[in-house]
């Protein structure tokens, strides 16, 4: 290990402070913990050993107290210096504030050196050809690498009567300068009410049986949640290719069929119209990735990279659950699915972005009394762990699909009527924060344009 990697003289200053200072101790125990000082059960290994147990155990920590700790319990005292050395090293105390600033060194030199053992394990791994996916072997790696570095960031304690300071000072100031809060538009009226738009951090699902409309009215939010925040969005579609999401995207946008679109039958008047939702489309900041079939560490991984070259992504749509794959060797689906679930909660709260993933449901709903179809949370397909990780659940309904037994799917070409609508239900049907309850949309068929109905007098 080369000598950068460590320094025996930043632990002995953080050693020192610890057997002098309250505070400082406390601070230090907050940012180390054994293993981050150099030598394997080595005398400063041993002597942090010894404080932290002092700690715990709520006594006094003096140099009296740790040499009792090291000679009479842990049968180590001449092996790390003896006394004399413990009070060479209180004698190296300065302060609290170069106490912390050291502590931080030592941490960091701890996590550049596992970086470099991850580092050397990959490039093994990799001479080796210790993988059966070269992808894989890629996202893995990345993905330790990631673990460690996050490692640096510290989460402390913070009492309810600051952070409730912080919030009032941000109500004033969003109300003194008229500023929006950082949740993302849906885009409908009614949707935002229930839910207060897309809030950061938070995994939704949005559940329907197939041919109901997920992918439309998921193509239609996140072109509203991009167009409306002039911020990025994220749609990753496992089951179309990106050119034909555009061009659904197009048809909608223009609200000419996506038919016409293909063909290229379009009227002086269509042209115009198609060039004003190329340029709305091209002036917003969608990306997609149409990777099929993803693995879940590559979702993870091209999401932390988006972040990071676009710090303002503001939404993450994934078209859908049932196709994300993994690694793991589950049982069952359920399992694996309950897997993904948790792993896409805990990477919406990681990069602090709303996750807006498609479901499919059970055909449960449809074995109901025909007066009893709409979907359930009980529908939810594979796996409860989807409905209790989720934050809001929305469902689609199309009464007409239900009634003809899944025929009259949604069709967006010229076969079907160009004023044909279709009434559509979409189900708040949990919310961990807000209202729930249904909301009356039409569908136009041929373009996939949701527009939502709002009763009168609720403007």
């Amino acid at each position: 290990m080369k000598d950068t990697l460590f320094n025996i003289e930043e632990e002995c200053d953080v050693l020192g402070a610890m057997l002098e200072s309250t505070n400082a101790r406390n601070d230090i125990l907050n940012i180390l913990v054994e293993d981050d000082f150099y030598e394997k059960n080595g005398p400063h290994q041993l002597i942090f050993r010894a404080i932290e147990k002092l700690v715990s155990d709520s006594a006094i920590v003096d140099i009296t107290s740790v040499t009792t700790e090291l000679g009479v319990n842990m049968k180590c005292l001449e092996y790390v210096g003896g006394t004399q050395y413990l009070i060479s090293l209180q004698e190296r105390y300065i302060g609290d504030r170069n106490a912390v600033y050291h502590a931080n060194t030592v941490k960091d030199l701890s996590l550049a050196r596992r970086l470099h053992a991850c580092l050397r394990d990959c490039c093994d791994g990799f001479e080796n050809e210790k993988f059966e996916d070269i992808g894989q072997y890629v996202a893995e790696c990345e993905s330790k690498i990631l673990d460690i570095t996050k490692a640096r960031r510290v989460s402390e304690f913070e009492s309810a009567g600051e952070i409730v300071e912080r919030i009032t000072e941000e109500m004033k100031l969003s109300k003194d300068k008229k500023q929006k809060n950082q949740n993302v538009s849906t885009g409908f009226t009614l949707l935002n009410y229930y839910t207060k738009g897309w809030q950061p951090g938070q995994f939704n699902i949005i559940g329907a049986r197939p041919s109901v409309g997920k992918t439309a009215f998921a193509l239609n939010l996140a072109y509203n949640a991009a167009q409306t925040s002039g911020k990025t969005v994220a749609f990753f579609s496992l089951e179309m290719d990106a050119k034909s999401i555009v061009k659904r995207m197009l048809s909608t946008v223009s609200s000419l069929s996506s038919d016409s679109i293909y063909e290229g039958k379009l009227s002086d008047n269509d042209w115009l119209n198609l060039d004003s939702a190329v340029k709305a489309i091209k002036n917003c900041k969608l990306w997609i990735d149409d990777t099929p079939g993803e693995k879940l560490t590559d979702i993870k991984t091209k999401v932390f990279k988006l972040k990071a070259q676009n710090p303002d992504l503001c939404a993450i749509f994934i078209d859908y659950l049932g196709l994300i794959t993994t690694n793991m060797k589950a049982d069952n689906r359920q399992n694996e699915v309950a897997a993904i679930s948790r792993q896409l909660k805990a990477l919406a709260r990681e990069v602090e972005v709303p996750i807006i993933c498609l479901s499919q449901l059970s055909r449960d709903n449809e074995k109901r009394n025909k007066t009893d179809q709409a979907p359930k949370l009980s529908d939810l397909r594979d796996s409860g762990s989807i409905e209790q990780d989720a934050d809001i659940v929305l469902f689609i309904h199309r009464e007409s699909y239900q009634k003809n037994g899944g025929e009259g799917e949604f069709d967006n070409s010229n076969q079907i009527d160009e004023n044909k609508v279709d009434r559509t239900i979409v189900t708040v049907a949990k919310n961990r924060n807000g209202k729930t309850g249904p909301i009356a949309f039409e569908m136009i068929m041929n373009t996939g344009k949701f527009v939502e109905l709002i009763p009168e007098g609720k403007e």
